[in-house]
């Protein structure tokens, strides 16, 4: 990585634009007080500092009797100075420590409300970026980045701003009191802050350029992590029993990435003592000026504590807030990884002037010369779909078969607009579906997908998903599950339809894969979609259940449109019409019967399975 100039760093540095108008929208009262809390808490050291050398000044001009009593002093007055610059240190130190209390829980409060908001603002852009974002390998190593430094990154920033508008009010006080007692004590307190700033910002670069490299690795052990301890792998973990291999490899991608971190870390911590180092010798060595000036008289002893006591406040006052700019810039190369994330640009754009969609689907749905390949930033693979026709008329149920590989899933995924075509195009009522706008036309579909979501909810939301704005309509949730004959399951568990399925939480009820396939189609017949899809939905179906599901079909679908991707034959035989995909193209249609009569591809995989059964 090549170095970044001085005046870069600066600019990223104090850049917080962006971090702050994310807390702002998170938590206006909060940073409005925070504000005034950083001015109050900025001025009050000062006002302490200024007090003890009142007090030492009083003190030391008093000329008292050794045998003087405190009543006596107070009697004559001479103490009475003393004592009143004593209790106005005491209640500014009460001041202090009362709104130090308050900054630390509106700081804690801050960050609870703004890394909340975080995580809405990375859920809204991740729901809304589209599939072909989550098949990159790129795209998640940007949200992995983008969930890890997100959530807390601008609340970070925000905190070191306020640390350094604090700091940087009491260093001017400082600084300005220094100068005029000497301009070079002024002089050596700012050049003893800045190497450790200079370290700082050089090791915020490496490490950032570090974990850049490193994200996949940090997937990766996450990812085995993640197998260790949930239940999608445990029966193949202990039947193999692989626990112990995975835990090795976790391991062994930890280990690399602590010691490298570590490196970077020792560099660091030895930059700041040779900070800290220097810091000491420029406080103590400015202390031997200030005793020389009080042993020569120039000044008195009260002034001397706070010339000494200032400077060394002083320099922590300026390394706080060089600190914090540091901080600043470390946490903005960070959150660059949360921009990028939201700048991603939307691969499904809309229409500036959308069409309305038809109430209802008259005439059906077509694809016209469609193309399409799945591409990545290293390679153009070859095409997936190539120069695809075929139509489904409205109330038509249509079957798609063909090998694994065929296509037959991208075609569905270009169906549901999960994708747009390369080349070609879709057509619903003659008009392209790019022209309507995707979130109102996918309201007209609903799918089963073979790799169906287990909600780990009641059974009632299980099917509601299905349609949310109907979740209150039990009677309708009801038939949606009589209709795939899961109800009874329901019926047989404790708490009916609010029992919890899945092993996850209490009290949860398992089912088995053919009935959480069951309760998916349900949730696709719940939705008042006029086209339905079924990507292998007979997959995990006894072939009793399946025959009930599919011999009620063309009662389930009431005049709705239908595709089926099964190889179930025994399914496909109850289309109106079948369409056989072989490596991207459609080289068959027609009827069960009129397929079986040209005796080609579909024919000769009909027998094989048929003669499987045999």
């Amino acid at each position: 990585m090549n170095p970044t100039p001085l005046t870069t760093k600066l600019k990223n540095a104090i850049r917080i634009d962006r971090a702050l108008g994310f807390v702002w929208q998170a938590s206006p009262l909060y940073s409005m007080v925070s504000g005034l809390l950083v001015l109050i808490l900025g001025v009050l050291p000062l006002v302490s500092l200024y007090l003890i050398k009142l007090i030492i000044d009083a003190v030391t001009g008093i000329d008292a009797d050794p045998e003087s009593s405190l009543t006596d002093l107070l009697a004559d007055g001479s103490f009475s100075k003393p004592v009143l610059y004593i209790a106005m240190a005491c209640g500014a130190g009460l001041l202090t420590a009362f709104f130090s209390f308050l900054a630390d829980y509106v700081k804690k409060a801050q960050a609870l409300t703004v890394t909340d908001h975080m995580f809405s603002v990375i859920h809204e852009k991740s729901v809304h970026t589209d599939l072909a974002y989550y098949e990159s390998s790129e795209y998640k190593d940007i949200l992995f980045r983008a969930q890890r430094e997100g959530p807390y990154r601008p609340t970070s920033i925000v905190n070191g701003l306020f640390s350094a508008g604090q700091s940087f009010a009491s260093f001017a006080a400082v600084f300005a009191l220094l100068f005029v007692f000497n301009p070079y004590l002024s002089i050596i307190m700012v050049v003893a802050a800045v190497p450790g700033v200079l370290l700082r910002l050089k090791y915020s670069e490496k490490i950032y350029a570090w974990q850049e490299r490193r994200t996949e690795d940090e997937r990766r052990a996450y990812y085995f992590h993640w197998m260790l301890t949930e239940d999608a792998h445990a029966k193949e973990f202990r039947l193999f029993n692989l626990g112990r291999h995975f835990i090795d490899q976790f391991k062994s991608i930890r280990k690399t990435l602590k010691q490298e971190k570590l490196y970077f870390e020792k560099r660091r911590a030895f930059g700041d003592f040779i900070a800290g180092a220097s810091g000491t010798i420029a406080v103590f060595g400015s202390f031997v000026y200030i005793a020389l000036k009080t042993a020569q008289g120039t000044i008195t002893l009260g002034d001397m504590v706070m010339y000494f006591q200032g400077f060394q406040k002083g320099l922590g006052f300026l390394r706080t807030f060089l600190e914090s700019g540091a901080r600043m810039y470390e946490d903005n190369l960070f959150l660059s990884h949360l921009y990028k994330f939201l700048e991603l640009k939307p691969l499904i754009k809309d229409p500036e002037h959308p069409l309305a969609l038809p109430e209802q689907i008259t005439q059906g749905i077509e694809f016209k010369n469609v193309n399409f390949f799945y591409q990545n930033s290293e390679k153009k693979v070859t095409n997936i779909l190539k120069c695809v026709n075929f139509y489904i008329k409205k109330g038509e149920v249509v079957a798609l078969v063909g090998e694994n590989g065929s296509g037959k899933s991208t075609i569905v995924k270009l169906l549901a607009r999960l994708y747009d075509p390369l080349d070609g195009e879709i057509c619903l009522d003659g008009k392209n579906i790019k022209q309507f706008k995707a979130k109102d036309y996918r309201k007209k579909i609903s799918v089963v997908f073979q790799d169906h979501i287990r909600y780990q909810l009641s059974a009632r939301e299980n099917i509601y998903l299905g349609d949310i704005d109907q979740k209150d309509n039990i009677h309708k949730i009801r038939q949606a599950a009589v209709q795939t004959e899961i109800d009874s399951k329901i019926g047989s568990f404790a708490s009916g339809y609010d029992t919890i399925l899945g092993r996850w939480f209490k009290n949860g009820e398992e089912l088995s894969i053919g009935q959480w396939q069951a309760m998916a189609i349900s949730r696709a017949f719940f939705r008042d979609a006029e086209m339905v899809i079924l990507d292998e939905p007979s997959s995990a179906l006894d072939p009793e259940t399946e025959q009930a599901i599919f011999s009620k079909l063309k009662r389930l679908i009431h005049g709705r449109t239908a595709l089926i991707v099964s190889h179930r034959y025994s399914t496909v035989r109850m289309a109106d019409r079948i369409l056989v995909l072989d490596k991207g193209q459609i080289i068959e249609q027609g009827t069960h019967k009129e397929l079986i009569e040209q005796n080609g591809t579909y024919a000769r995989l009909y027998s094989t399975q048929a003669g499987g059964y045999a």
